[in-house]
């Protein structure tokens, strides 16, 4: 599992090479300054060596990702071992903004400047509170960083394959690091009724969000905007996926929040992916029977998600969830196929009804995967998009989130 080989990594580095947190904060800065000047000279080392500029922007892609997953070893090895100092609470914040900002700027005449120039006086405003208060990161500070890493990983890949609608969704993840930034800082400064009225609403505003985005997809559907409606009905699974955890973690869940969530989900996961299927086959008499078909699996999918919640094993869905059926159905439209679409929503929608098979609960199944589920995932990513699009590599994360219940299945009262 992930989580038990990153705690003996953590292990391994602390008590048997002896490396100090602070030292692994410094080594991500040594490391990121290399790959940074790789991205911007990418062209002149091309040149120098005759080889595509491409390798070199990705090389130096592959350095940022090791120099941003290393910014959370070296906070769990302060914790493992103890040593969190004065110096590294300092240290750290600084060495992160100076990357985080470093590298969104190689992206500046493709990034929303008001966007990044708000974030920045967000950033600076939390780091001067984390200083002057006891608390760490909230949970919002780090969903906002993890916005921000994934934002560059956009920005660059538009760059790498000359696909520049991909700086749309850079800025649409900058804008909703704006927003997380700014409910992390609110949460430092608000007394604590204003918290607590907050924390009633911010459910609601995320499933509020999951709508806009099912109904953005509709839209983008009709104008014939597909790959735009894609990453929308991929947002509204991502705020699909906060939601209620937030709620629960909060404990502000409400029966009007179950109905609201429920609403959201079947126009976003339901009318939304069938939309799509239906705009890439030219809104063909067979493609809407089949889109209203899927349809009407989600409502029996969502019915029955609701009146067998409490009988279902702790930690599972009975039948497959309209989230993974939309994921499983979107990354199929990338793929420009109109007969491949047809098919797949088809299988989604009979997947969706198989209520004797129980799929695990994406919140424990992502955190928790296993070597052989990740490689699996790569392989047929990497195939998809190989032989289609880049982006058909969002494909492999839920083909294999689809056969999992061969080997996860809930355990067995003896």
């Amino acid at each position: 599992m992930p989580k038990k080989f990153f705690h003996r990594f953590i292990q391994w580095i602390g008590y048997s090479l002896g490396i100090t947190p602070n030292q692994i904060t410094w080594g991500r800065l040594i490391i990121f300054i290399p790959g940074w000047l790789t991205w911007i000279y990418k062209n002149e080392l091309a040149q120098w060596t005759a080889m595509p500029w491409q390798l070199f922007g990705t090389a130096a892609m592959v350095v940022v990702t090791i120099v941003i997953i290393f910014d959370i070893v070296d906070g769990a090895l302060a914790r493992e071992t103890g040593q969190v100092s004065a110096h590294g609470k300092i240290l750290d914040p600084l060495v992160d903004k100076f990357i985080t900002y470093s590298t969104l700027i190689l992206f500046w005449s493709a990034i929303n400047k008001i966007g990044l120039l708000v974030l920045f006086a967000l950033d600076i405003t939390s780091t001067f509170l984390r200083g002057v208060q006891v608390a760490g990161a909230n949970q919002f500070g780090k969903k906002k960083a993890l916005s921000q890493n994934i934002s560059k990983f956009f920005f660059a890949t538009a760059v790498l394959i000359a696909t520049p609608w991909l700086n749309t969704v850079g800025n649409g993840l900058i804008w909703l690091a704006v927003i997380l930034a700014t409910i992390s800082v609110g949460i430092r400064i608000f007394p604590p009724k204003v918290k607590n009225s907050i924390s009633v609403i911010l459910p609601q505003i995320l499933t509020l969000s999951n709508l806009a985005a099912g109904i953005g997809t509709i839209w983008c559907a009709l104008n014939n905007m597909i790959g735009i409606g894609v990453l929308l009905n991929f947002t509204a699974m991502a705020f699909d996926l906060t939601d209620g955890a937030v709620a629960r973690k909060l404990g502000v869940t409400s029966t009007f929040g179950k109905y609201f969530d429920t609403a959201a989900d079947l126009i976003s996961f339901g009318a939304g992916p069938a939309f799509l299927v239906v705009a890439v086959n030219d809104f063909s008499p067979m493609s809407m029977g089949l889109g209203a078909l899927y349809f009407i699996a989600t409502c029996i999918r969502l019915y029955d998600y609701g009146r067998s919640k409490d009988i279902t094993p702790v930690g599972f869905f009975r039948g497959f969830p309209s989230p993974a059926a939309a994921w499983l159905v979107a990354s199929s439209v990338v793929l420009g196929q109109a007969v491949i679409c047809l098919t797949v929503l088809v299988i989604a929608a009979a997947l969706m009804c198989l209520f004797k098979i129980h799929w695990i609960h994406f919140n424990r199944a992502l955190p928790n995967m296993t070597v052989f589920e990740i490689t699996a995932a790569l392989v047929l990513g990497g195939g998809l998009a190989y032989a289609f699009t880049p982006l058909g590599a969002a494909a492999g994360p839920i083909v294999v989130y689809l056969f999992s219940p061969a080997w996860r299945q809930p355990e067995t009262k003896s």
